[in-house]
């Protein structure tokens, strides 16, 4: 009696691309779906933003590359639960980071910023907190004031805050001008002027090591500075 064969079907290959194919679908429409909506949140924020500052959201009309030199990050953790603040004028005067001293900036009545990276001792000469942030002030006159301060220390005036945080990304900064001021308790002013490359290869940064304004107008003699009975003929303190 003959055996019988029993064969078995090999599953066919579109039975095995199917299931991929409903698969992918779904992955695909999930991601759709979540980025349709992170797109809404992040629309609505930029509405919301637009509305408070007055502008036309939809007609695109405002200058975004010029305000956004002029507008402060306040807070942004990078989570969809949170959200993100845009002030159209910076607010802080002083920032700290991973160096010591602090970043502090002024503001004049006629436009641009100053720009100087405070020591402890500096912070002490313009009267800022050496641990908190301290704010922009909200009148403009002892702002003018905090900037006529800022430049007896040397300060940098730039056109835009935009200006300055390009300047800092140039590769080659050898040449940057420094200076270091000093006021020393018996009257008169310290000054020396050199580069980046000259203070890096000398170790002038020393100077920023100091306790006390007198003991950085010692530092600042000892290292090549200029002694003027007059400040004035040492460092241009008008604007």
């Amino acid at each position: 009696m003959p055996s019988t064969i029993r064969t078995q079907t090999s599953p066919g290959i579109m039975s095995l691309v199917t299931p991929a194919l409903f698969f992918v679908a779904a992955l695909s429409g999930s991601y759709l779906f979540s980025f349709k909506t992170r797109h809404a949140r992040s629309r609505q924020r930029d509405m919301t933003v637009a509305r408070a500052r007055g502008i036309d959201y939809e007609s695109g009309e405002e200058d975004v590359s010029r305000n956004a030199e002029s507008q402060q990050l306040v807070y942004d953790s990078g989570t969809d639960d949170d959200f993100l603040m845009v002030l159209d004028q910076p607010q802080f005067r002083t920032t700290f980071g991973v160096r010591s001293g602090a970043a502090v900036r002024g503001y004049p009545s006629y436009g641009g910023v100053y720009v100087l990276h405070c020591t402890p001792v500096e912070l002490d000469f313009l009267q800022l907190d050496r641990f908190h942030i301290a704010m922009r002030s909200s009148d403009q006159v002892e702002e003018d004031i905090h900037c006529a301060n800022m430049r007896r220390l040397g300060a940098t005036w730039w056109e835009s805050e935009g200006a300055y945080r390009r300047r800092g990304m140039d590769m080659d900064r050898s040449n940057e001008p420094v200076t270091f001021v000093g006021w020393p308790s018996g009257g008169g002013i310290w000054v020396l002027r050199t580069t980046l490359e000259d203070a890096s290869e000398r170790g002038i940064g020393r100077i920023n090591n100091c306790y006390s304004m007198d003991e950085r107008c010692r530092l600042i003699r000892q290292m090549g500075g200029t002694f003027y009975d007059q400040p004035e003929q040492g460092l241009s303190l008008g604007y």
